[in-house]
């Protein structure tokens, strides 16, 4: 057998059932009349009622099967208020529940579907440029890095490691099938930034090469190289 529940929560069902119109005849009258008369038991019924509006917009009242709660009501044991509390409170949280699935399935079939918000740069603030890499190396063990960003037209090359020789090392862009195109003189041991020529930055393009050759310091840049790279590797965009 279950315990009876306290007062309060004897009054919290019954409010429950007020207000959601679940009470009838002399039950009815008698919740009516202590509405009336008690303002704690008048709050929590207004609190219910508050709780539970919402929900009641738009639903469709479904009737439950002629005398269900009568029959449920009919198997309990006799005289105890514990069981039948719950089973009010049951039945008002079912009600309730139910309410509450269909106007979320409404809510959801019937709102119209939202346009994504695209929203403008910010000013000043500019969108990621593409940045290219290469590995150039060698044969006779020259071996460089470079990485170009495209938004700043700058290109910074790294030089790891280069054979001994009285010659600059001559940075060319070849463009496919194209000439190639003198980027200036790089560093003969660590890094150097270099401005690309904005006639020449659309060079750096994926699968362009860039290659190293030895030149003359002096005369640097040149039309074309002098001689075979001593390294060369394809540029790849990230």
């Amino acid at each position: 057998m279950a315990e009876p529940l306290c007062p309060d929560e004897e009054d919290i069902a019954l409010a429950a059932e007020l207000a959601l119109g679940l009470l009838d005849g002399a039950e009815l009258a008698a919740a009516r009349r202590r509405q009336l008369a008690d303002p704690g038991f008048a709050a929590e019924v207004e609190r219910w009622a508050l709780d539970l509006g919402p929900l009641a917009l738009g639903a469709v009242d479904v009737p439950a099967p002629t005398g269900l709660w009568q029959r449920i009501d009919a198997r309990l044991p006799a005289g105890d208020p514990g069981v039948v509390v719950t089973l009010r409170r049951w039945r008002a949280t079912a009600i309730a529940a139910s309410a509450a699935a269909a106007v979320l399935l409404a809510i959801l079939l019937l709102r119209p579907v939202p346009i994504p918000v695209v929203l403008p740069p910010e000013p000043g603030v500019t969108a990621p440029q593409p940045v290219a890499i290469a590995q150039i190396t060698g044969t006779e063990g020259a071996a460089f890095v470079a990485r170009y960003d495209a938004g700043q037209g700058m290109l910074h090359v790294r030089t790891d490691s280069m054979p001994a020789s009285r010659r600059a090392p001559e940075l060319w862009v070849i463009p496919a099938g194209g000439k190639p195109v003198s980027l200036g003189l790089v560093a003969v041991r660590g890094g150097r930034d270099m401005a690309v020529a904005p006639a020449n930055r659309a060079l750096m393009a994926e699968g362009a090469t860039l290659a190293v050759t030895m030149e003359d310091a002096a005369t640097a840049p040149h039309a074309g190289p002098s001689g075979p790279p001593v390294a060369a590797g394809k540029i790849t965009i990230l």
